[in-house]
């Protein structure tokens, strides 16, 4: 039951919005796992905590921790140092874990080779083109192209990548919940929009995990995963890969913050020609052809890892990077190809 409890715990806080306290989490095992015992769980709260003693943390000293004590009862998800930095402060996190080398060329030509307008995947395109050429009214609510439209191509676009399964909260909801989202994203920094793995540095990588936070709050009260998170910066913005289970394991990395963002840009700065040769151009909705727009270098390394994560090219289903879903595989409708 121990490891039950560690897995559960591991999965709470990484849907949880950053700095969360004890009683949330609390609150969301009452909610998913009511029969973990409030004493057990506290229990594992304290074990879980990088910056406890190891004599507290007893024979979970080795494994590594889940969440860091920012106060007296106020956590936040372990990133791999015990000090806690707020946001917008930068971190020189040490690189200590690189991915293994991988075939950049041979990943990208098997996730894009059967692409097709009409596949299931293919509405990664329409929605990052959609809220690319509407940057100013994504969220105009007497424009045709503005607040009902900007929350269908969203909606679809997470629907299509596995976002509303049967597991998901999200699934509860219509397209108008994601109003605030967008209205959210019409908010964005100027920069956001034009920033690519190119533009990585410490502002930049701290701007990205700000608007992180943001799209969390926009959300509520479903508790949005950094898969959803990062899904939909993804398909809007195009400035970070989606930290899905595939990408996370092909890229080597346990959870999306700034020190795994930092190693995405160190990727690309040892790969940088090769991911720019890579960009090829998104489809465009109204023809079914290859527009003007390329994809993004995030979307590139995004495609690299979620091939090397072990995506089961060729199956039917589609469960948005999560490979524990019953009968939710990777879906090539006609030849398309998806990414996490």
């Amino acid at each position: 039951m121990a490891d039950t409890i560690w897995a559960r715990l591991e999965e709470c806080v990484g849907y949880l919005s950053e700095p969360f306290r004890a009683s949330e989490i609390v609150g969301w095992f009452r909610r998913h796992y009511p029969e973990v015992k409030e004493q057990s769980l506290r229990a594992h709260i304290q074990v879980a905590t990088s910056n406890a003693s190891a004599e507290s943390r007893g024979m979970f000293a080795n494994r590594r921790p889940l969440i860091t004590r920012v106060e007296h009862g106020v956590y936040r998800r372990y990133d791999g140092e015990a000090e806690y930095v707020r946001p917008g402060a930068h971190r020189r996190t040490a690189m200590t874990r690189r991915p293994r080398e991988v075939d950049i060329e041979d990943a990208v030509d098997r996730y894009l080779r059967h692409r097709d307008p009409t596949a299931r995947y293919t509405s990664f395109d329409y929605c990052f083109n959609h809220f690319q050429q509407r940057r100013s009214a994504v969220a105009g609510w007497d424009e045709p192209t503005g607040m009902e439209a900007s929350c269908f191509h969203l909606g679809f676009y997470l629907a299509s990548w596995g976002m509303l399964r049967g597991s998901s909260e999200l699934l509860q909801r219509s397209a108008r919940h994601l109003v605030p989202l967008v209205e959210t994203v019409a908010d964005a920094p100027a920069e956001l929009w034009d920033l690519d793995l190119n533009r990585y540095d410490a502002e930049s990588v701290d701007l990205i995990y700000r608007t992180s936070l943001e799209i969390r709050r926009a959300l509520r009260p479903v508790e949005a995963s950094d898969i959803l998170v990062t899904k939909v910066m993804l398909g809007v913005f195009g400035c970070v890969p989606a930290f899905d289970t595939y990408f996370k394991k092909g890229f080597g990395v346990s959870t999306f913050n700034t020190g795994s963002l930092h190693l995405v840009g160190e990727f690309y700065r040892a790969n940088a020609a090769r991911i720019d040769g890579l960009r090829e151009p998104t489809l465009d909705f109204t023809t079914g052809l290859p527009s003007s727009r390329l994809y993004t270098r995030a979307k590139v390394v995004d495609m690299v890892f979620f091939v090397e994560g072990g995506t089961p090219l060729g199956t039917t289903g589609g469960d948005g990077g999560d490979p524990s879903n019953a009968g939710a595989r990777w879906q090539a409708q006609e030849g398309g190809d998806g990414s996490s």
